[in-house]
């Protein structure tokens, strides 16, 4: 054996008792995790394992027991969304945003609207949660503190889950407790022709929304009209506004007896 193959056993040991310790708190992690999600209602269970990763089913995990009982304000799937889109209730707020549109248009010659009409299904919300780089780094976070309470206090570590809080918050809410998931929030983006002005983009929010004038050109006119509420305060997002019908809109196109589908105790919805 050479000096250098000796040099790396000798390594390869010093590093086996650090792995073995890390491999232990992940176990333990995990064992922690597992025990607190185990009184949870059977949708955000579900939703909980088709998240990837440890640390973001942790700060999913997080807000479905802050959320209690999800009930009727959880996201619809594809085929609940593609029912709803067949409904009065879409029509209804498609006029609604014709008319934001339309007026936005009348008030800034030369400038539009545009907006994604869709419901946001679970299945959307699953997917960009595992790829949305805000939720990653507050799931990383929310991991490192997690795994020091687990150890520490391993019988009130649900309490601890619930309680904690990330700094900064992701600008997505977790998986089936969007908004965006029973068509009652829509993002607008400011377009001059073809050309996107202010869009959806947290960093550009001071420099296109707020010194461009944008946010109080869309709060002006949202101001203006009885189904729309807003724009989200936290995260701060000015393009973001809630849709208050009348009447709730179900997959159905009858009433929902969810009195407020934002109410996530992370109201975090950005795209």
């Amino acid at each position: 054996m050479t000096f250098r193959s000796m040099r790396g056993v000798i390594a390869a040991t010093w590093l086996l008792p650090a792995l073995a310790v890390a491999q232990s708190a992940t176990d333990e992690l995990q064992a922690c995790v597992a025990r607190a999600a185990a009184a949870l209602p059977s949708k955000p269970a579900s939703a909980l394992r088709g998240i990837d990763g440890l640390p973001r089913q942790l700060l999913a995990l997080r807000s479905y027991l802050r959320a209690g009982d999800v009930g009727a304000r959880w996201s619809w799937t594809d085929a609940e969304v593609g029912a709803y889109e067949q409904s009065p209730a879409h029509e209804e707020a498609l006029a609604a945003l014709a008319w934001a549109q339309a007026r936005f248009a009348e008030r800034n010659p030369g400038y539009s609207l545009y907006v994604n009409t869709r419901a946001r299904s679970l299945d959307t919300q699953l997917e960009r949660w595992n790829t949305n780089a805000s939720v990653g780094v507050a799931a990383e976070a929310m991991a490192r503190a997690a795994a020091e309470a687990c150890v520490a206090a391993p019988s009130t570590f649900a309490e601890w889950v619930r309680g904690w809080r990330p700094d900064p918050p992701a600008n997505l809410a977790a998986p089936g407790l969007s908004a965006h998931g029973q068509a009652r929030a829509f993002d607008f983006q400011v377009l001059q022709g073809e050309v996107l002005v202010a869009g959806t983009d947290s960093r550009r929010i001071d420099a296109d929304w707020i010194e461009g004038g944008w946010a109080r050109r869309l709060a002006e006119v949202m101001a203006e009209s009885p189904a729309f509420e807003g724009p989200l305060r936290s995260p701060r997002e000015p393009w973001h506004y809630a849709y208050a019908p009348a009447e709730g809109a179900s997959p159905d196109g009858h009433a929902s007896c969810d009195a407020d589908p934002d109410a996530p105790v992370d109201a975090t919805d950005a795209d």
